[in-house]
């Protein structure tokens, strides 16, 4: 996850139509068009237009192969070069048409070890911090993996467990990790901080002083700090940063009631995005005009119900569908980021392959 400043261009003007895709196939191959059948007759309801006779607004090329489940990923700040961890190691630079299963990785080889994770885990988080140091996180443990700039064995980071204080811990088990860019800045959370989420029911923030000394802020609801009885419902299954530094958080869980997007103010407090009610953003990037690119998950109230790539209109505030996915090549663990000058990289556990999301129109 990076702070991301420019669209796709591609993508940077409105977005015109869509379609769904039927008869798709999950071999690892190449070019998108070597695995769907377009169905220009799929039509969508409410908020989405799901009928472009064209065919699919977006299309994906094979940047990696055999990645061994690689789940998460993240671009390294000096650089722009890609990197990746699966339950192996941590893998990179990643170059254009890699393949993991041959590359030796360059640290984090000790995962499983007992004060690390514990275990071999497959659902893992990456961030990369300003002075390009790795952060490792998994959903299963309250410890995160730290590796050097250069490379290495892991180092156990425990400063979750033992919070901002041996009476206040963090004991988040992330979810999503994300670094805080320059023009975010508020009473809790300053700017190269790791902000660390999970989703539960009071869906918890931490953030990670990595430039400093590594302390730990748990992040406060504003309004449970006036009035504990008070308190709004903030989501926090994938966290992102736009452009302009406006901190984004996702909801993994489908609601009709709820929205499925919230931007969060520096002091924490969230704002529902509106017309993502209904919709599950496992991942998604900011675009330099506003709109989001999520892969997710949506069903309209009446519709069916559609997997894959989706666009959020900053303009109309309406989800189109840019590429439906079958469901066998998907996962929670699929992860996008978003380059500096706009490229955006899909990881796709399930079919062991990172992407790079392309225009077809």
């Amino acid at each position: 996850m990076v702070d991301s400043r420019t669209s796709l261009g591609l993508l940077s003007s409105v977005i015109l139509g869509t379609a769904l895709i039927a008869g798709c196939s999950s071999g690892a191959g190449g070019g998108i068009g070597d695995l769907f059948n377009v169905n220009d007759n799929a039509t969508g309801g409410d908020n989405v237009n799901a009928n472009t006779p064209g065919g699919p607004l977006l299309g994906l090329e094979t940047v990696a192969t055999e990645t061994g489940g690689a789940s998460g990923m993240a671009l390294r700040p000096s650089d722009g070069a890609l990197f990746a961890v699966n339950p192996d190691g941590l893998f990179g630079p990643i170059a254009e048409g890699a393949d993991l299963s041959g590359m030796t990785p360059i640290g984090a080889t000790n995962l499983a070890d007992a004060d690390i994770f514990d275990a071999e885990q497959k659902s893992l988080v990456l961030a990369i911090s300003n002075a390009d140091e790795f952060w490792i996180g998994s959903q299963c443990c309250v410890t995160l993996a730290v590796v050097a700039p250069t490379g290495g064995a892991a180092e156990a980071y425990t400063g979750l467990l033992t919070g901002p204080d041996p009476g206040d811990p963090s004991n988040i088990k992330p979810e999503t990790m994300v670094i805080v860019p320059a023009n975010f800045d508020g009473p809790q959370i300053d700017p190269g901080n790791l902000l660390v989420g999970r989703e539960t029911a009071f869906s918890e923030l931490s953030a990670i002083d990595v430039e400093g000394d590594r302390s730990v802020v748990n992040v406060d609801n504003p309004d449970e700090l006036e009035n504990p009885n008070d308190f709004l419902i903030r989501v926090a299954h994938h966290l992102t940063f736009g452009p302009d530094g406006t901190l984004y958080a996702s909801r993994g869980v489908p609601s009709a009631e709820q929205a499925g997007i919230q931007t969060i103010d520096p002091d924490g407090r969230p704002h529902d995005l509106p017309g993502t009610q209904g919709l599950s953003a496992h991942s998604f990037v900011v675009l330099g005009n506003g709109d989001l690119l999520i892969r997710g998950s949506y069903q309209p109230a009446g519709g069916s119900r559609v997997s894959g790539l989706l666009i959020w209109s900053g303009e109309t505030y309406a989800l189109e569908v840019g590429l439906a996915l079958p469901d066998a090549d998907l996962s929670e663990d699929d992860e996008l980021v978003i380059a500096p000058e706009g490229t955006i990289y899909l990881s796709l556990p399930e079919r062991n392959q990172i992407v790079r999301v392309i225009d077809l129109r």
